[in-house]
């Protein structure tokens, strides 16, 4: 059986030859027993003390006894119990235990850097520049000036009252002149209700050089006297007389025209002792050269008293969108500064016309001022004697009124005196 000597079977091989070499000289130490055994008996025989006898030579070979032929020791060989081939794994060579020397963490070098010594910010505070004290600014200062205004008790003389309309002509006007026409009854019966000495003339706000000023109509025949005689021919004339047309020109100028009719007029028409109410309709702004208070001024200068000029406005309050629709603001202008009245040209003609025509009525009573008191305040006094009770002062027409039982006697005198705004002078001493 052809052994492949591989390493753990030369070691195999090694055991097994011992154990033959052991097994042989077994076999020789018995042999030598059995010869010693032999021995023994043959020097006991030939008479002992241990000689050695010498064998004895014999020329016939003495007949031996059968040769005990003595086995041989057969010695069994211990049974080779091949071990199982133990593949010795290949020798580990363990490697040197090599001892980790301990990681010995060397700490960073740390170098404790220079101290620094961070020089403190410096924030440099921006420039205030220290504006000038302002003070307040010191409460405007009103100029104040005292005005006085005379006039005489005559119960026995009938108030009166010369009413002017001065009506838009342009083509848009066509509308309100109807509206005139029809709702002139509820502005006239207050009039002719209490028996009021009016009169009435009209014109337009065309102020081409043959028109500017011109009456319309025939004043003579709308007064009170034509209204007594024959109140339905009185009514017809008006009516037709306020439709004025719409061929007049598309620049209107209501207080130029009032201004040229009292220079055509003032000598026929206009009475020094009655008021002058002068009312403008138009839709559109005035647009007459002059200022508003050099009309105003022409006007007052026809009466004494420039508190009987009043002035009322039947216009447009606002723009409404179309270009021969403006607000007439010359004309509000007008009536504020008389302290009359205001009234929307879009609105029912029949309520603005009966409120007008009641504000004109009650003036006929009552002492119109020419100006507006400064906060109110007036001062009365009827013959030099100063009254704290028995009238009214109203401010929306800036007028007094006695009471009806503190009328002042016929003929006397009663002043009036007030202090009217100037201007004002801010920070002034």
């Amino acid at each position: 059986m052809l052994l492949i000597l591989t390493k753990g079977n030369k070691h195999l091989l090694i055991a097994l030859l011992l154990l033959t070499l052991g097994a042989c000289k077994q076999s020789e130490f018995y042999e030598k027993t059995g010869l010693s055994e032999v021995a023994k008996e043959n020097g006991s025989a030939g008479g002992g003390d241990g000689e050695v006898i010498p064998p004895v030579i014999s020329t016939n070979p003495p007949t031996l006894p059968p040769a005990v032929v003595t086995p041989p020791v057969v010695v069994t060989p211990p049974v080779v119990v091949t071990p199982p081939v133990v593949v010795t794994p290949p020798a580990v060579v363990t490697p040197p235990v090599v001892v980790t020397p301990p990681v010995v963490v060397t700490p960073p070098v740390v170098v404790t850097p220079p101290v620094v010594v961070t020089p403190p910010v410096v924030v440099t505070p921006p420039v205030v520049v220290t504006p000038p004290v302002v003070l307040p600014p010191a409460p405007p200062t009103v100029v104040l000036q005292d005005k006085i205004e005379k006039f005489i008790q005559n119960s026995s003389k009938e108030a009166a009252v010369d009413i002017l309309w001065v009506i838009d002509d342009s083509g848009s006007m066509a509308d309100e002149q109807d509206s005139l026409g029809s709702n002139f009854k509820s502005f006239i019966d207050q009039f002719i209700a209490k028996d009021v000495d009016f009169k009435m003339a009209i014109t337009t706000t065309d102020a081409s050089y043959n028109k500017n000023g011109k009456m319309v109509g025939d004043s003579s025949r709308l007064t009170r006297a034509s209204a007594k005689g024959n109140k339905t021919a009185f009514m017809n004339n008006f009516t037709k007389w306020v439709k004025v047309g719409t061929g007049g020109s598309g620049t209107e100028q209501g207080l130029r025209t009032a201004a040229a009719f009292t220079d055509r007029y003032s000598s026929s028409f206009l009475r020094p002792d009655a008021y002058l109410a002068v009312v403008f309709i138009s839709d559109e702004e005035d647009q007459s050269p002059s200022k508003v208070s050099d009309y105003l001024t022409k006007l007052q200068a026809l009466k004494t008293n420039k508190g009987m000029i009043k002035a009322y406005s039947i216009v447009s309050v606002k723009d409404y969108g179309f270009q021969w629709e403006t607000r007439g603001k010359r004309y509000e202008e007008m009536s504020k500064a008389t302290a009359g009245s205001v009234a929307d040209i879009k609105q029912n003609f029949a309520p603005m016309l009966l409120d007008m025509g009641g504000k004109i009525v009650n003036l006929l009573d009552s002492f119109a001022l020419s100006a507006s008191p400064y906060k109110n305040g007036i001062e009365l006094l009827v013959n030099d004697v100063k009254l704290e009770t028995g009238f009214t002062y109203d401010a929306a027409s800036r007028s007094i009124k006695f009471d009806a039982d503190s009328l002042p006697v016929e003929g006397s005198e009663i002043e009036i005196r007030y202090k009217v705004q100037v201007n004002t002078v801010v920070g002034a001493l």
